[in-house]
């Protein structure tokens, strides 16, 4: 709920802001679009509706760049149109955009970077999914396997055409994971690549494992300290 909430002031405080601070209608709509822009690109990374790569870079950069697009607009209405005039919903959406980049930025950005990123990367499935055409996977233990101070999993079970030699099976996922998915995968069958891009230095691995008649995809994240 906590988190909830968090994640709705950073997204929302600045186009409420703007809301209260345009002037004009056209400059208004033009900054209002991008701002709307940016907002629903942060909540779809949040949600994880987009890769999960630039997570860590979409949040610390939102704050300073609608900061940076409400000035502008605000700049260019003040050539268009003069100074303000004293405006008590205007000052209030001042003071509370100030408020909100100094917390944004002075607080939770540094905490995020230095503690957020690195607790243990808990790993999506959209780093293996989805498999190739005939192939089901289901999660075991309901997904999570181990959770704990340095490493969290994850299993997939999957199940290849019927009849096929595990062998097979296991081989075509490795060749799939390659080639659909980015990983650089051994002989074996595992490999290890960077949960973000800058900020995140976290790793997430797969390993196809055999067990039996059972062909696992077996993810890992790790945590920011080792």
């Amino acid at each position: 709920m906590v988190q909830t909430i968090a994640e709705l002031a950073l997204i929302g405080i600045p186009p409420l802001c703007w809301a209260a601070l345009y002037r004009t209608r056209g400059v208004g709509a033009v900054v209002g679009a991008v701002l709307l822009a940016v907002a629903a690109l942060l909540g779809a990374e949040l949600a994880g509706l987009l890769p999960q790569r630039a997570r860590a870079e979409a949040v610390v950069g939102y704050a300073p760049l609608t900061i940076v697009v409400i000035s502008v607009g605000v700049l260019v209405e003040r050539r268009l149109r003069g100074r303000r005039q004293r405006n008590e919903r205007a000052r209030f959406a001042t003071v509370a955009l100030s408020w909100y980049g100094v917390v944004v930025m002075l607080l939770f950005t540094p905490y995020y970077v230095l503690f957020g990123l690195r607790e243990s990367l808990v790993p999506s499935t959209d780093l293996v999914l989805p498999l190739p055409p005939g192939y089901m996977a289901t999660e075991s233990s309901g997904g999570f396997d181990s959770c704990g101070s340095a490493v969290c999993s994850r299993r997939l079970i999957v199940t290849g055409p019927h009849g096929q030699p595990v062998a097979e099976t296991k081989a075509v996922l490795r060749d799939w994971l390659t080639t659909h998915h980015g990983w650089h995968l051994d002989a074996a069958g595992s490999g290890t690549q960077r949960a973000g891009w800058l900020l995140d230095r976290r790793s997430a691995s797969v390993d196809l494992v055999v067990s039996g008649q059972q062909v696992s995809v077996v993810l890992a994240g790790s945590d920011g300290w080792h």
